[in-house]
This record gives C-alpha cells, structure tokens and sequence, in this order.
C-alpha cells in the first residue's frame, strides 16, 4: 500500500494522463478495477456528487466483458464522491465530448465513463499495465492496481472515518470483515493514540527519570 504522501506523488505526475480522473476516482472510492471500468455515465450524477456502482467489467479467457451487478450484495450501490474528483470528471467528459465529435457516427455508443478515445470500454488489463508504468515512471514503491482499493481504505481509517462507512463504500460484505482485514492498522493507531493522549494530559508529570523508582516506596 502507499503512504498518503506518495498517493499525492503519484496524482500529481498523472495529472495531465488521460486516465488521471480514472486514479483519482479509484483513490477516493476504493471501488474495483473492474467496476470502474464498467462505471458509465447514466450510473453518475456530478451534480448532486455521487456514483452508482453496480455494473463490472471482467476478464475471461483474456476477454473483457460486461457483467451485471457487483461482486457481492453491497456492490450494488450509490457512494459520494469529493469535489475534487467531481472536478476532474468533468473535465475528462469534456476531453471525452470532444472525441465522440470528431469521430462522428463511428463512436462507440456505450456510454462507458472511461473508454479509448474511439469510445469503446477500457479492457481492466490495459488499466493495470498503464498504472505500473506510470507508477514506475514516478519512481514509487511498486504495488498493484489492486492495492489502491487498500491505500484508500488504509487511508480513510487512519483520517477517522467510521469502519462501517467505508466497508459500505468500496463494497465489503460486512464490517466485521472488514474490521478484521484492517486489524493492524486499527493496532498501530491505537498506539499512536495511547502516546498522543498520553502526552497531552500528563505531560512530564511523570518523566523517564522516574522510571527506575520502586512504584512499592511510598515513603
């Protein structure tokens, strides 16, 4: 997973990539590569600020194609999206507006959100290909299209969002779950916590010095 900081490294050198708004949307939803990828526009709303996610995008025999409905039951679902990301989007439908002019009646109709620049839908492997050669370009540790979805969650866990919040946006099935695959990082916040707390009420009321004294002299 990459570390907040690295995560901004790596959006401000994909900035200007055709697919930018494509990483930006994955690091602010956590959604699957697959359904980003089967994301269209009837599914999103810039207006009020959400995203329908429910159709995927799959992989078979090196094919893609389409799937109805997500992975699990609450795949199936409507999330909100920052105004940054809302932005973006915005702005790559107007690079995208400008492609389906210029090709006239041999644009692909399917209403795809991300699409080559014909319209047709982005095969998931072509997605994951570009982000290892950007993210080496960029010289970032190397992880996979995959681990965005947990720098996402990592993330909105350490910046205090509610567990259950974020296992309902990018879709686990239950919280529980969920709680139990970001264990450690609930561990080395508590830690964190203890020390914060710690330092704030006591302060030097009990200094390292101390620490030999036999807690039994009372004299």
């Amino acid at each position: 997973m990459w570390k907040p900081e690295e995560i901004q490294t790596f959006l401000a050198s994909v900035r200007h990539d055709r697919f930018g708004a494509l990483f930006l949307l994955e690091l602010t939803t956590g959604i699957r590569r697959g359904q980003i990828c089967g994301l269209r526009w009837s599914a999103v709303d810039l207006d009020a600020g959400h995203i329908a996610v429910h159709d995927n995008r799959v992989v078979v025999g090196g094919q893609a194609r389409d799937k109805a409905g997500g992975k699990t039951r609450n795949a199936d679902k409507t999330i909100s999206i920052d105004r940054a990301t809302v932005a973006a989007l915005r702005r790559w439908r107007e690079v995208q507006d400008g492609e389906r002019a210029f090709f006239g009646p041999d644009y692909h109709p399917g209403g795809y959100v991300f699409t080559y620049e014909d319209g047709r839908p982005l095969h998931p492997d072509s997605i994951r290909q570009r982000f290892d050669r950007l993210s080496a370009a960029a010289g970032l540790s190397r992880i996979t299209f995959h681990d965005l979805r947990h720098s996402y969650a990592t993330g909105a866990l350490r910046a205090g969002v509610n567990p259950k919040v974020i296992s309902e946006r990018i879709g686990h099935a239950n919280v529980g779950f969920f709680l139990e695959t970001y264990a450690h990082v609930l561990e080395n916040d508590d830690r964190e916590a203890a020390e914060q707390a710690a330092g704030f009420l006591i302060g030097d009321a009990w200094a390292d010095d101390d620490e030999d004294a036999d807690p039994t002299d009372l004299d």
